[in-house]
């Protein structure tokens, strides 16, 4: 890798270069960067302990980027650091620190850097801190297993798995519409989707006001969570090993290719179907059988709400930069996803129902992964060292 592209193209250059909307975007990220900063320092979140931080954070998300991106995984791990920043520091911290993260990143010789398809993404990233700071301020990190607002975790969960259900109903029945086509296709692709979520905020409303209504020292909490804990441990342990040894996982993608892991050759370990997916379906079971007895004792079922400051985090992600990678980059970006955006297109989807199908399988479980290794983080550091930080009380446990 070499910093050649960082030179405007000429009229007719075909070498690697920013283009000239590009860099406009750029100065966009650039000004936007600057406006956060303004913010938490006015907001008093910009301490020592924060500027202390945000580097040891970028180095995080760039390091772990870009051994990802080297790896050609179907995920992403590079913001881990970002939401380690906006729980501790607040979500405008947090934000800095994704743009910062993708804009160093950009212009670094690494793996998934050294060029402007990475800066492209830094709204994705500033948008993941904010929501790391909210959640963080909600109590993910720090909320006890028998706490009454575990209900509210317990609905959201609840309306994200009656959308899921929906989107898979909309799509073996009328289909999902391409946003692409017609003024037609599009204006149902608005209606579909805003039906969709009106599914999910329903579910998650009733179910919060009927069954998940839950009263200080309710005896239903702790089952209800163990129960929760233990099935979306199977579904996360479900996606990981179909993710890799799947026939299109990411193990059947590495087939001697030169640029990927220097010519490896790992498609023996890509499994065919159906034994993959009842290897893959028992290896689920198995997990979420041992993480629900891991649950059920002391406080270890408290990971459950931070599973679903992962999941959200990932929805939003992915809605956020399906657009992008379908509309600047046509679904390709050159990281592990691209092999999902390929299986996705040959299954008959256009680019940016591709591109958004890759970002719900991907973006939802790399995000829940990242949140998991913040509260491993978190669960390490003495309390004395998370109270230094703006929002460090968050995170101790009441």
């Amino acid at each position: 890798m070499s910093f050649d592209w960082m030179h405007i193209c000429s009229a007719s250059e075909t070498s690697p270069c920013v283009q000239p909307i590009q860099v406009a975007y750029l100065a966009a990220l650039l000004l936007g960067v600057v406006i956060f900063a303004v913010a938490a320092a006015r907001s008093k979140h910009l301490g020592t302990a924060t500027l202390t931080l945000i580097p040891v954070a970028i180095a995080i998300n760039i390091a772990m980027g870009s051994i990802v991106s080297y790896l050609h995984l179907p995920i992403y791990l590079d913001s881990v650091g970002t939401v380690l920043v906006g729980v501790l520091c607040g979500p405008l911290a947090g934000a800095l620190t994704g743009l910062l993260s993708n804009l160093v990143w950009s212009i670094l010789p690494l793996p998934g850097g050294g060029g402007p398809t990475i800066a492209f993404f830094a709204p994705v990233a500033g948008v993941i801190g904010l929501m790391a700071g909210f959640w963080g301020a909600r109590g993910v990190f720090r909320l006890r297993a028998g706490d009454e607002r575990v209900g509210s975790f317990l609905a959201v969960a609840t309306g994200v798995a009656a959308a899921a259900v929906a989107l898979l109903a909309v799509q073996q029945t009328i289909g999902i519409p391409n946003v692409g086509g017609t003024q037609d296709d599009q204006n149902r692709f608005v209606v579909m989707s805003v039906a969709i979520l009106a599914v999910a905020v329903v579910v998650a409303v009733v179910s919060r006001r009927t069954v998940l209504a839950f009263r200080p020292d309710d005896r239903r909490i702790s089952p209800s969570l163990v129960v929760a804990t233990s099935l979306a441990a199977g579904v996360i342990v479900l996606a990981i090993v179909r993710l890799l040894f799947g026939p299109t996982g990411y193990f059947s993608t590495v087939n001697g290719d030169p640029t990927i892991l220097n010519g490896a050759n790992l498609t023996g370990f890509a499994l065919p179907d159906p034994a993959a997916l009842i290897a893959a379906l028992v290896v689920a079971a198995v997990a979420a059988l041992g993480a629900g007895f891991w649950a059920s004792r002391g406080e270890n079922a408290r990971l459950f709400p931070v599973w679903i400051g992962g999941l959200t985090t990932g929805l939003v992600a992915a809605a956020i930069s399906a657009p992008i990678a379908a509309g600047v980059f046509g679904g390709v970006t050159g990281s592990g996803t691209d092999a999902l955006v390929a299986l996705f297109r040959t299954l008959g989807l256009n680019v940016f129902q591709s591109a958004f199908a890759q970002g719900l399988t991907s973006d939802p479980l790399d995000k829940t992964i990242s949140y998991t290794v913040v509260f491993l983080i978190l669960s390490a550091l003495p309390v004395t060292v998370r109270t230094m930080f703006v929002r460090g009380e968050d995170t101790v446990t009441e």
